[in-house]
């Protein structure tokens, strides 16, 4: 049995991919899988699984080299001709529908839409599910392996990462070197995503006072350890806010997927806005506290014990890809929703989860 996976998505989405491929994993047992991504964070999540083979595909590259790559790579997945292939939400764009249609699997499932049937295609592909907008993306996910048996779909969603030794080592020397005692601190993660290459859908530079604010509540109510994340294109706003705190925070970029899952698993408490390392966190068993803007809470990481918080506005959500576009877009300019986040319910949230004064670290 040879299974194709597609998630030309980023970090986040391939997260939740994960309890697909465990399925497949249990029915199948020795299966070939591999999975195509466009992002080389989802490479690296899994790097360390012995029975994926992650193949990374940046489709967005146009050139004449690029394109006769990407031509290359249809003819040899297609070479090896799969049984199965899998395109995992969001789905509802031509190319996606296009490569799994080129790749050439006699099973090819991915999610259906009532939005631009026509110009997307996925008649291209042979089975498809419909896609309920309030549903998590995990659910709907698992909802595509109906197709292959209704115990599937049904199954409790297993989203362990695949962690190793030097991972975790990795952590802990971290945190050591950072004047952090694990597990004798508790240490809390934050995660700004204050990002100019995601304006659709991150928060405005207004917001770094709400952060820096946090911070230094944090670190007296509960006398906890900050770990500052962020990527390349969030690193300025993630050092103007650690260069405001008085409570100094440590900042955590530059290292690869599963090194920061292991130093998120390490935090008591994760606070993020919509990103992958909110996902991320609650696949490492770290309870989260997301704050959304445009987007819905279908996306917000999964899990009973973790926290949602919007403002409440009539508008949102207006981020409505795949449903009511092609691409990642707003309906308004200037969301309402992006200028403020309210310092007093990430307060409350917070104390939801660790009660009043010092806490308990991780165990």
């Amino acid at each position: 049995m040879k299974i194709l996976l597609i998630s030309l998505k980023g970090l986040g989405d391939t997260v939740y991919l994960i309890p697909v491929i465990r399925s497949l994993r249990r029915k199948y047992g020795d299966a070939q899988m591999t999975l195509v991504v466009r992002d080389r964070k989802c490479v690296e999540l899994f790097s360390n699984c012995s029975f994926v083979r992650p193949l990374l595909v940046d489709y967005k590259k146009t050139d004449v080299a690029s394109l006769y790559g990407h031509l290359k790579t249809l003819l040899r997945l297609r070479g090896e001709e799969f049984d199965i292939s899998v395109t995992s939400f969001p789905s509802n764009r031509l190319v996606y529908n296009l490569f799994a249609f080129c790749a050439g699997a006699k099973k090819r499932i991915t999610h259906y839409y009532n939005f631009a049937r026509w110009r997307t295609m996925p008649f291209l592909q042979n089975f498809r599910i419909c896609s309920d907008p309030n549903k998590h993306i995990v659910v709907k996910n698992l909802e595509l392996l109906s197709c292959l048996g209704p115990d599937l779909a049904a199954e409790k969603p297993d989203m362990s990462l695949w962690l190793t030794e030097p991972d975790e080592e990795y952590a802990q020397t971290f945190l050591r070197d950072s004047g952090i005692d694990a597990p004798a601190d508790l240490v809390i993660g934050v995660h700004p995503s204050i990002s100019k290459a995601q304006v659709y859908k991150s928060w405005v530079s207004e917001n770094i006072s709400v952060f820096t604010e946090l911070i230094d509540w944090l670190a007296v109510e509960y006398s906890a350890k900050i770990l500052v994340f962020s990527g390349p294109d969030e690193k300025e706003a993630a050092d103007k806010i650690i260069s405001l705190a008085k409570e100094k925070p440590v900042p955590v970029t530059g290292a690869e997927t599963n090194k920061i899952a292991a130093l998120l698993k390490s935090c008591r408490l994760f606070i993020n806005t919509d990103g992958g390392l909110g996902p991320l966190a609650a696949a490492a068993g770290t309870t989260t506290i997301t704050v959304l803007g445009p987007t819905s809470p279908t996306v917000a990481p999964y899990g009973k014990n973790n926290t949602v918080i919007t403002l409440g506005l009539k508008c949102a959500p207006c981020y409505m890809y795949p449903y009511e576009s092609t691409s990642p877009a707003l309906k308004c300019a200037t969301p309402a929703c992006m200028g403020h986040i309210d310092i007093n319910k990430l307060k409350e949230a917070v104390r939801a989860h660790l009660g009043s004064g010092p806490r308990t670290p991780k165990q």
